[in-house]
């Protein structure tokens, strides 16, 4: 996880080296015509043949990977990433003086020398710029909150190659040991058994074990299966050589994260790309009729529009879910009315002939026009267009199994798997196999055959109360 944002970060970084490099070599065009120095040439002299920016592309990319100065820029003190960069931008000019000597001899040696120039100006500035928006984040951006289990020397360890890295948004808020009250410049919070307590009075985001001891690894991340936190481990020798989960760096330490989202990183992009595209016309096409149904509301029940209802989302972290109110007021203290439980003591929440309902909720719930707020919270990125519905909290603390909670591996959605197959007939949380299977199966084009489907449950109105 960290090591792959340094990538993306240096990635972007390297890029716009690129484009300010060919915006240098574009500027020498003009600044050859303005400046009266060397014999007057014309536009079509000074102008700079397409072919050069491609070879300035090519050449800047391949020295810029070897010498690295965009990675060192998130990694390294920032005398030694000038010192890297100002390398490879007097490696990549002689290696394009070069090129030219034997290509376009033609090209104005001021010419040259102003693109020299202004691409090394360019690029200091911009590299500088990035390092003071990184300390400037690492103060202000909220950082995620992280715990460190384990021995002093690996906590010690783990906390300098953090504090290398400001750009991967980690806070070391303290750690917990076998061995508390060590020398370490993080507090210890705890004996190693109290992890549990300190994840919740702390309000911790990551948990990172340093530990060699498995079964404490075992034992503590059962515990913190029903906790909103991400959970990595520092991995023995023979957990690197059996690894079957993707094994990341941080600095020298190795890391397998145990809690790790289901998508990689282009499916997640794309995915939240139709999401934002998607509600908003959604919500552009359903405005008129969205209103229409907040008259009805407020015209037949009194009470609020909107019903906002706490859910478990994307590993475990609560949001509040948006709909539009289908029941009286006092619904959410008469849940007993309707919550039975099946011949295996499993809880069911939600039935047919719920005496909670409004007239106006009936109605909507049979055409599931209740959810169409819930563009809102997709448009904020709590909730995907498509995914496993999100839980209420009280279900998944009280009845879910430890195996069922990789069902928050993705984020939620208004429509899935489960509901296209049976929605309101089937209990969600009796039914994770079907969320799973939309984990395991994941695709884009999974999603667009859902969304189809749905389309298809809706007009029938399919298990929907």
């Amino acid at each position: 996880m960290f090591e792959r944002l340094g990538r993306r970060l240096a990635g972007s970084v390297l890029i716009w080296t690129l484009v300010l490099t060919c915006l240098a070599l574009r500027s020498t065009t003009w600044l050859r015509l303005w400046l009266a120095y060397g014999h007057e040439l014309t536009l079509q002299q000074a102008r700079i043949p397409w072919p050069l920016y491609g070879v300035v592309v090519v050449v800047w990319t391949i020295v810029f990977l070897l010498l690295h100065p965009q990675r060192a820029l998130f990694s390294s003190p920032l005398v030694e990433t000038i010192g890297r960069l100002v390398a490879a931008v007097t490696l990549s000019v002689l290696i394009f003086a070069g090129i030219l000597y034997f290509s376009f001899r033609d090209i104005s040696r001021l010419q040259f020398l102003y693109f020299a120039s202004i691409d090394l100006v360019l690029l200091l500035v911009f590299y500088t710029l990035v390092r003071m928006w990184l300390e400037f984040g690492k103060r202000h951006i909220q950082q995620r909150r992280t715990l460190i289990v384990g021995d002093t020397e690996e906590v010690e360890q783990l906390v300098r190659e953090l504090e290398r890295r400001p750009w991967v948004g980690i806070e070391v808020i303290g750690y917990t040991s076998d061995q508390p009250g060590g020398d370490t410049e993080v507090p210890c919070l705890g004996h190693i058994d109290e992890t549990v307590r300190v994840v919740k009075e702390q309000a911790i985001d990551e948990v990172i074990f340093v530990t060699q001891q498995q079964e404490q690894i075992v034992r503590i991340s059962m515990q913190l299966v029903h906790e909103p936190v991400m959970i990595h481990m520092v991995p023995r020798l023979l957990d690197l050589a059996f690894a079957r989960t993707p094994i990341e760096t941080l600095g020298r330490i190795p890391l397998i994260s145990l809690r790790e989202s289901a998508l990689t990183e282009p499916q997640r992009a794309l995915k939240r790309l139709f999401d934002i595209v998607g509600s908003l016309l959604l919500l552009i096409l359903f405005s008129p009729l969205m209103l229409l149904i907040a008259i009805a509301i407020k015209l037949d029940s009194p009470g609020p529009v909107l019903f906002l209802q706490e859910r478990i989302g994307e590993h475990g972290r609560r949001f509040k879910m948006i709909k539009f109110r289908t029941m009286y007021q006092d619904a959410e203290h008469r849940w007993q009315e309707v919550a039975q439980r099946n011949a295996h003591g499993q809880l069911i929440h939600k039935r047919e002939n719920d005496p909670r309902i409004t007239r106006v909720g009936l109605k909507l719930r049979r055409t599931s026009l209740d959810e169409l707020p819930q563009l809102f919270n997709v448009l904020r990125g709590e909730m995907s267009l498509v995914g496993p519905r999100p839980e209420i909290p009280y279900i998944a603390q009280e009845e879910y199994e430890p195996w069922q909670w990789q069902r928050f591996r993705v984020p939620p959605g208004i429509t899935g798997w489960w509901q296209v197959n049976g929605r309101s007939n089937k209990v969600m949380h009796l039914h994770t196999a079907e969320d799973l299977y939309y984990i395991q199966n994941y695709s884009f084009w999974l999603d667009l055959k859902i969304l189809w489907m749905t389309l298809g449950a809706v007009l029938r109105r399919q298990g929907a109360f």
